[in-house]
């Protein structure tokens, strides 16, 4: 049989949007609350800018920053999957297996750039910027969503890509299973299944508590990339955003940058056998992963400071206490106990009735954190200033 259009039974097109049922009335709210938002524009100007005005160039930077972290998550890949019985499926009735990755690779590229080009419309509207900048973010977002198309060497046929060609079963299987874990992690409430594990690092023996730490972060080198990418966003919207707290800045950017990092004593806390086996005390396993999330922190936060210099306009005082109080977060996030479903603590919303207490369990770690950054945000600078976000950074460590 010759590759025709591939076109897998017993699925939804669209992925359901057109059904009529729950997904067709998520995908109306979204869309109308998305255009809503350009209804809004003096309040999202008054909330990003605080009134002020910001020099277009300003938002170019930092647009160019979302679209190189946007667009460079792509080069992992995680759009190779397939679900083994549709791989048999289409070997078995002849189909190209590749047309059907392919789809999917134009699917999330597409989604990405139609993701990124609505915050550049979004924040160029409120922000009234000049026509020369509107063509100057499309230009940006194309030149951006064409180096990454391919992710490959070489161009092939629109409906078969060379990623798509060079993946075999056994990675698109692979794939489908990562796939499958983030489903089940997002259903059950349980974030820390999806922190990323760790890459073989050869030459780094593990003979203390310290080494231990050390070296779940080298396995997660990947990562470092984007954790600076996100430095240098934080930076440039320090500059292009006056109206958003610096303290609320740096929480967020550190958080997201260093939570890849806590896989390590995340796979430790989900195996209370392996813990046992280290013959260490969960103190001591905090402290000392504590201590080299402190070091990455400071290293994220020099990138910040660089980037902040170099645009001369440096962070205000109160918010580097943002970087300890992250990195106590992260900790906290990663050594969460498992979640009980036992007890959901249902209770009436009006939204209708909500698992209270799983919700409870799984914003934990997060939840100290927002709570340090609010006050900092919102809190003048000073010593009970200080005192609270330390006694909320030893709360996460040690509890």
């Amino acid at each position: 049989m010759t590759a025709t259009q591939v076109r897998v039974p017993g699925r939804a097109r669209l992925g359901g949007v057109l059904s009529g049922d729950t997904p067709t009335f998520v995908a109306l709210f979204a869309l109308s609350w998305l255009v809503t938002a350009f209804f809004q524009l003096d309040q999202w100007r008054a909330v990003l800018f605080a009134g002020s005005a910001v020099p277009a160039s300003a938002l170019l930077g930092l647009f160019a920053a979302l679209v190189a972290l946007g667009l460079g998550s792509l080069l992992d890949r995680s759009f190779l999957w397939a679900e083994p019985a549709v791989l048999t499926w289409l070997d078995f009735t002849g189909h190209d297996r590749v047309r059907h990755v392919s789809g999917r690779v134009w699917t999330v590229w597409g989604r990405r750039l139609l993701a990124l080009g609505y915050v550049g419309a979004l924040l160029a509207a409120a922000a009234t910027a000049p026509l020369w900048a509107w063509w100057a973010g499309i230009a940006l977002l194309g030149v951006g969503g064409l180096v990454v198309l391919p992710l490959a060497a070489g161009v092939g046929p629109p409906l078969r890509l060379p990623v798509a060609v060079s993946a075999g079963r056994q990675r698109l299987v692979d794939g489908w299973a990562a796939r499958v874990l983030r489903q089940v992690s997002v259903t059950f409430l349980d974030p820390t299944m999806m922190l990323p594990s760790a890459r073989p690092v050869p030459g780094t023996p593990v003979r203390s508590l310290g080494a231990l730490a050390l070296a779940g972060v080298l396995g997660r080198l990947r990562y470092a990339v984007p954790a600076l990418l996100l430095g240098v966003v934080v930076a440039l919207a320090h500059v292009a955003l006056p109206g958003v707290p610096d303290a609320v800045l740096v929480g967020l950017g550190a958080f997201a940058a260093l939570l890849p990092f806590g896989g390590g004593i995340g796979q430790l806390w989900r195996s209370p056998g392996l813990r046992r086996w280290l013959d260490a005390s969960d103190v001591a396993l905090r402290v000392w992963h504590a201590v080299v999330f402190a070091l990455l922190a400071l290293v994220w936060g020099l990138v910040v400071l660089a980037g902040t210099l170099l645009l001369g306009s440096p962070l205000a005082s109160v918010a580097w206490l943002a970087l300890p109080l992250a990195a106590a977060a992260v900790l906290r996030t990663a050594t969460r106990p498992p979640v009980d479903y036992g007890a959901p603590g249902l209770t009436d919303t009006p939204f209708g009735q909500a698992p209270v207490r799983l919700v409870a369990q799984a914003v934990r770690g997060p939840d100290l954190g927002a709570v340090g950054v609010w006050l900092l945000a919102a809190a003048p600078f000073g010593l009970v200033t200080v005192l609270v976000a330390a006694a909320l950074i030893a709360w996460c460590v040690l509890r």
